[in-house]
């Protein structure tokens, strides 16, 4: 956005000593200055307490990247649902097929799960993936978490002594975590004890409705974790000796990610077609969220442009732009560009992308 300053030109006097000092204690000033905007004292109060308020440019800048995120993992989803019709297609099909004659459509059923699961991880938007490994959009603002358990732990028997228990995991630092274990905690102590040790890899514990322990982790560092955790005890709530790989479970019965299709034999294709129409259901599911996302955030700009006021400035004493466009010192005219953010929200109708670069700085 460009505010265009005229002034008055004033020639400077010799005898006026109060300017020429002020001119001369007058820092440089760079490119893009600090803009500070006028306010209240209660005005400046609250922003001391609540953190400065953020522009219009910055809400304005920061709704259209909400919206192209949106955008991006909305074109992922549907691409998704069409590589998961084709598979259901060739699923279908390989079922009808003459066992001598089936090795063509086994290549290609391999080769659309392989690219499948690939979208998941490639499909970005300004470098970060817009899809989790299950298909689940990813955006801003919204934090889903896997939940699992670990099975093997034996946390109802009876404990003679301590235990310390260590966990080494295949990926991600940091690579090892431990706790001690009082032989008189029960699974509510257990848990607070474990919740602190995973909180480095960012994996919460606590007790579920049945007495177990319940692990999550953010659904991003999922795929992570499954690679592997090895564990280890003192006998009694893990075994001693040789650490061991963790059977890890996944809370949700019905998730499915596209790897873990297959179609090597009738039983496991028939099991693969019906996880396919769980999926394409759940993008059903996830392109009307994402509409809704959608909606809301242009309600939201249409709110902002309707409710702010846009603000320029001019230089103070210090260096620093102050003033409202409205509060122009004298000799002083602005000339404000307010039909920017109108002409910006025409052209997210045909791109976000676009708008979002306009509004870069």
């Amino acid at each position: 956005m460009v505010n265009h300053i005229t002034s008055s030109h004033s020639t400077l006097r010799s005898s006026d000593s109060t300017q020429t000092d002020r001119i001369a204690k007058q820092q440089p000033v760079a490119a893009v200055a600090k803009v500070v905007e006028k306010k209240s004292k209660q005005e400046q109060q609250h922003s001391a307490t609540s953190g400065k308020k953020r522009s219009l440019l910055v809400q304005t800048s920061e709704a259209h990247q909400q919206a192209a995120q949106a955008q991006s993992a909305q074109k992922a989803l549907q691409n998704a649902n069409d590589m998961l019709g084709q598979l259901r297609q060739l699923a279908r099909r390989s079922l009808n097929t003459q066992e001598g004659k089936k090795d063509q459509l086994q290549q290609s059923l391999h080769q659309l799960k392989n690219k499948l699961t690939k979208l998941t991880r490639e499909a970005k938007y300004e470098g970060e993936p817009v899809l989790h490994h299950d298909l689940t959009p990813r955006l801003s603002g919204e934090q889903h978490r896997e939940e699992f358990s670990f099975k093997g732990m034996r946390l109802n028997t009876l404990r003679q002594q301590d235990e310390v228990l260590r966990f080494q995991f295949d990926s991600g630092v940091p690579s090892s975590v431990r706790s001690r274990i009082d032989n008189d905690e029960n699974n509510h102590e257990i848990a607070e004890k474990l919740n602190k040790a995973f909180a480095p890899r960012s994996i919460q514990v606590e007790v579920d409705k049945y007495g177990d322990l319940a692990f999550n982790v953010p659904k991003a560092q999922w795929p992570e974790i499954k690679k592997g955790i090895w564990m280890s005890g003192g006998g009694q709530i893990l075994p001693a000796g040789n650490p061991i790989k963790a059977k890890l479970e996944q809370r949700d019965k019905t998730a499915i990610e596209p790897q873990d299709l297959e179609f090597g034999k009738p039983q496991s294709t028939r099991k693969a077609l019906a996880d396919i129409e769980r999926m394409m259901q759940k993008i059903q599911q996830s392109l009307a969220h994402i509409s809704k996302v959608q909606n809301q955030v242009s309600q939201d700009l249409e709110r902002l442009v309707a409710t702010n006021m846009m603000k320029s400035g001019v230089m103070n004493d210090e260096g620093v732009i102050e003033a409202s466009w409205l509060e122009a010192p004298n000799n002083v005219s602005l000339q404000l560009l307010d039909n920017a953010v109108p002409t910006l929200l025409a052209q997210a109708n045909a791109s976000r992308h676009n708008v979002v670069a306009l509004l870069e700085p």
